[in-house]
């Protein structure tokens, strides 16, 4: 009882975070001689069925059936999840990243498709973790970016393959892997390991003795973080306290047996023994580099990397003539025509020439099915995805002939959208072209947008000029003021402190001229004010010497003739029968005068 003679111990928290739903899956099984951790992340947003779930439970089914440690029944997990999320999208496509960890209690083997991560810690440190199939990680790999930074780059949840993609995915199944005491697995959703760093994860481990000290306190860490949306995130812990230990090969029998049969080859041979012992000699490590190269030339093949499984074949080839092995030897020939073969497909599809990449590629499938039958499944998913290329390379030429035209917008968009078809079929070498192509039209249009930025200040400007022209001011520097907040924008700091230059000379003519006008209107002022005060004065005195006149015109008579006699009115007075003296007519003809002169005054 393998479970019984080791100690395991798991632990998780799954929760979603500022969302309703969380769409995030973990379910683990243990048996007497093995266990299955599964852990699921839901990629679409359908509200009635979960796809990390049904993705989850396709995985532990097939396990149940029959406990395994094999890539091949690891596949057919994949499979099954794989056909069924398929088959259940209808209404909406289900997707899923999915993560499966199967172990013996001594050894563990697991797979992954999508981002869900695996970290293997071990003596508090980072032994390994799972590679994600996203545009970032490929990125790293081509060694584009730093590995570090496809963690946080933007393209992390660009995921090129994952469960419920149409058409056949490419699951990475890694080797077996000795467990040792004290190992920690951590499975992780993007979630988490997104906003989680692996030195505060190492810091956890530090501080944590089981693994629901681990979880508790990495979800501490990424709540601490006071994001404005927390995204569904999961941690499951298993410490690994202790590994059930095998009981070692007993090679002492074969160790005897060996040095009987040289000591028999010494008796019989001498120098002949020593010819012979260096020949096997060379033959063995001929063997041994021709396994070698051969497993290497597997994995990459595997990886879809035929360009270094052609090197490694070749490698096998030669080592296995050098052993004088004919089948082995024939074995990695076809091998390596198989990758050459895949590599001539590539580099037809690199360029567009489809016609014969089907060529290159159907003469691969068909030695695969012999000799690399692990591989024919990724081969005919090749195949099937020409046409979907050919799509992708349409639409590429079509944008292409709209940039020649000086459609922009229309070109960006056709790229944009060969772009998300390129990478849903894994179309890397467009995907690389697409994105040289889109930084060229944005460029484009950002000139243009600037150039008609530019022009619009231009005729602010020249409005401000006109408005200035004619005096209106505060015009003039609304202008300015619209043309600065262009320049601003756009970057032209030139520009912005000319105009700023500009406004300043305009405040001051204005300031200028409203002093002019205010000094103009108070002298204009003082003027009708001291207008009305002469006349004022004048005319008092015009009617003071009327007054005084009149009154020497009255008194004249009396003194000429004394006074009038009793009932007779006087001389020049109404009533007399006399016309008025000519002195009274001249007074009041001076009067008059003197009255129009100071109103012309």
């Amino acid at each position: 009882m393998r479970k019984e003679n080791s100690q395991f111990t798991t632990a998780f928290v799954s929760e979603a975070g500022s969302h309703i739903d969380n769409r995030d899956y973990f379910a683990y099984m243990e048996t007497d001689d093995m266990a299955c951790y599964v852990l699921a992340h839901g990629l679409d947003t359908d509200q009635e069925v979960r796809s990390a779930e049904m993705a989850v439970k396709a995985i532990l089914e097939n396990f149940m059936e029959k406990p395994y440690m094999s890539k091949r029944r690891l596949r057919e997990g994949l499979r099954d999840a794989q056909e069924w999320l398929q088959f259940e999208s209808r209404r909406v496509r289900l997707k899923a990243s999915l993560l499966a960890v199967v172990t013996d209690y001594t050894r563990m083997v697991y797979a992954s498709c999508g981002n869900v991560r695996l970290y293997h810690f071990r003596g508090g440190r980072l032994n390994f973790r799972s590679r994600d199939h996203s545009l970032a990680q490929a990125m790293a790999d081509e060694g584009r970016i730093p590995e570090e930074a496809a963690t946080v780059h933007e393209e992390r949840g660009n995921l090129l393959e994952y469960i419920g993609k149409p058409g056949k995915i490419r699951s990475f199944l890694s080797k077996k892997t000795l467990l040792a005491d004290g190992d920690i697995l951590l499975l992780a959703t993007p979630g988490l390991w997104g906003n989680v760093e692996l030195a505060e994860m190492l810091g956890a481990l530090e501080e944590a003795k089981d693994p629901n000290a681990l979880t508790d306190t990495l979800e501490e860490v990424l709540l601490s973080r006071q994001l404005r949306t927390v995204p569904n995130y999961t941690a499951a812990a298993v410490y690994i306290d202790k590994i059930f230990q095998e009981k070692p090969k007993n090679r002492r029998k074969l160790i005897k047996r060996i040095a009987i049969g040289a000591l028999a080859l010494m008796l019989a041979g001498g120098g002949a023994w020593i010819y012979a012992a260096k020949a096997a000699e060379k033959k063995a490590e001929a063997i041994e580099d021709m396994i070698q190269y051969g497993k290497q030339g597997d994995d990459y093949a595997h990886m879809g990397d035929f360009e270094k499984s052609l090197k490694a074949y070749s490698e096998a080839k030669n080592a296995a003539t050098k052993a004088n092995d004919k089948i082995s030897k024939k074995l990695y020939v076809n091998k390596q025509n198989i990758s050459q073969a895949m590599v001539d497909g590539d580099g037809y599809v690199d360029k567009g020439d489809f016609e014969n990449a089907k060529v290159s590629y159907e003469k691969a499938l068909k030695a695969a099915n012999v000799y690399l039958p692990s591989d024919s499944d990724d081969i005919e998913h090749k195949l099937k995805s020409l046409d979907d290329y050919a799509g992708i390379r349409k639409q590429m030429d079509e944008a292409a002939l709209k940039f020649q035209g000086q459609d922009y917008m229309g070109a960006l968009a056709l790229y944009n959208k060969a772009n998300t078809a390129a990478t849903e079929a894994g179309y890397d070498a467009a995907i690389e072209i697409i994105t040289k192509k889109k930084q060229e039209t944005q460029d484009k249009i950002a000139a243009l947008k600037q150039e008609i930025q530019e022009i619009r200040a231009g005729q602010l400007e020249a409005r401000g000029k006109r408005l200035l022209a004619a005096e209106d001011f505060d015009g003039a520097i609304d202008a300015y003021n619209d043309a600065e907040e262009i320049y601003q924008a756009i970057g032209k700091l030139e520009s912005v402190v000319a105009v700023e230059r500009t406004i300043s000379k305009i405040d001051d003519k204005k300031m200028a001229k409203q002093q002019e006008e205010a000094a103009a209107l108070a002298k204009e002022q003082e003027a009708e004010q001291a207008a009305a005060e002469a006349a004022a004065a004048e005319q008092a005195a015009a009617e003071q010497a009327a007054a005084g006149q009149a009154a020497e015109v009255n008194e004249a008579p009396g003194k000429a003739s004394g006074q009038p006699a009793p009932g007779q009115p006087a001389s020049g007075q109404p009533g007399s029968g006399q016309p008025a003296p000519d002195a009274a007519k001249d007074a009041a003809k001076d009067a008059a005068e003197t009255s129009d002169a100071a109103g012309g005054a």
